[in-house]
């Protein structure tokens, strides 16, 4: 059976691509297909993989701060190649970064490439189409995001990954907060949990039954207070964002996609990004209604009062959920679409 190679590259320490990878893995294996994820990320450590999914690892590569749309140099491509030839590969799909040479490689073999992206930044799109990149792919499959209104360009599509990137959980409510920064090793997540910590402990000293959970994922932060129960990851992120009254977030694409798809109110703090535009992105989920935007330079005390007004609002309108849900909707299914693909 000629099989599927889902490659992830230099997605440093953010846990959002890999849930989406997985996801589509796993959806991919329940439909008959052969899969293998190659990444220098360790999936079925942090996230849970399907037993008829294989994962193969690479050496951990520099995290890029900086790339045009995803293009980047591998300096493993040869590796990877060698290995999709072995495995009789016959579709390729690069998760937002990939080496222009290598999917010319695999084009000129007859294996079909394929690019499953996201607008990271508003002007990445037009920049892969004047550099011509968008032509070198079989398909470009684009998620959807409600920040940017850009047509479809040539050879792309775009998908709403909404339904794929759902797990059906208990929807009990356990815990009042739950504060999650991504991978949580950039600069940016310093003056995060710094802010964040400082806001809740002037709380705690009034309301001291709240229940927090901090995902710190690799930051050193000191999380100095007995209510703040501290976590590195959780396998089962869908279950814990469900169970929480409220969210602390930076503004991750695809922390976006847990938030409308469980319903949760949340206080967005952008992270700076050279490569994704969060205050863009935050800004749009406010004017939604999906939350409140607290920037990083303000102090600590707006973030209290904002936290604090946000668990005395019990009020879930579900009239915003269903029209972020309806946006998306506007655009077909990212397993149907990459299904057809496989064809």
């Amino acid at each position: 059976m000629n099989g599927v190679l889902i490659i992830s590259l230099n997605s440093g320490g953010t846990m959002g691509h890999g849930k989406i990878i997985t996801s589509l893995a796993n959806f991919l294996s329940q439909k008959g297909k052969q899969v293998t994820i190659l990444s220098d990320m360790l999936f079925s450590k942090n996230f849970n993989v399907n037993n008829k999914v294989n994962v193969k690892n690479i050496r951990k590569t520099p995290h890029i701060n900086y790339t045009i749309g995803g293009m980047c140099r591998c300096n493993q491509s040869n590796e990877i190649y060698e290995f999709a030839m072995e495995q009789d590969i016959e579709y390729v799909i690069f998760s937002t970064f990939f080496d222009l040479d290598l999917v010319k490689k695999f084009k000129s073999n007859k294996i079909k490439t394929i690019l499953l992206s996201y607008p990271i930044r508003d002007t990445y799109r037009l920049a892969l189409k004047q550099n011509r990149a968008y032509s070198t792919f079989d398909k470009v499959i684009t998620l959807f995001s409600p920040e940017f209104n850009d047509n479809e360009m040539p050879n792309e599509i775009l998908v709403n990954p909404l339904k794929i990137a759902y797990k059906q959980v208990e929807n009990k409510e356990k815990n009042d907060i739950l504060v999650t920064c991504g991978g949580g090793g950039r600069p940016s997540s310093k003056i995060f949990f710094r802010k964040t910590i400082s806001a809740i402990r002037k709380i705690i000293n009034n309301k001291k039954n709240l229940k927090i959970t901090m995902i710190k994922g690799s930051s050193k932060s000191k999380i100095p207070n007995e209510n703040i129960k501290s976590i590195i990851w959780t396998k089962d992120f869908g279950s814990l964002m469900s169970s929480s009254r409220l969210i602390i977030s930076e503004v991750g694409y695809f922390t976006m996609l847990d938030l409308i798809n469980y319903k949760k109110k949340a206080i967005l703090i952008p992270g700076e990004r050279i490569i994704d535009n969060q205050e863009i992105r935050a800004l749009k989920l406010q004017e939604l209604g999906i939350g409140k935007v607290f920037f990083s330079f303000e102090k600590p005390d707006k973030l209290s009062n904002l936290i604090i007004q946000e668990l005395a609002n019990k009020f879930n309108d579900r009239r915003v959920s269903q029209f972020i849900l309806d946006r998306f909707n506007k655009y077909p299914e990212l397993g149907k679409v990459i299904l057809e693909e496989l064809k």
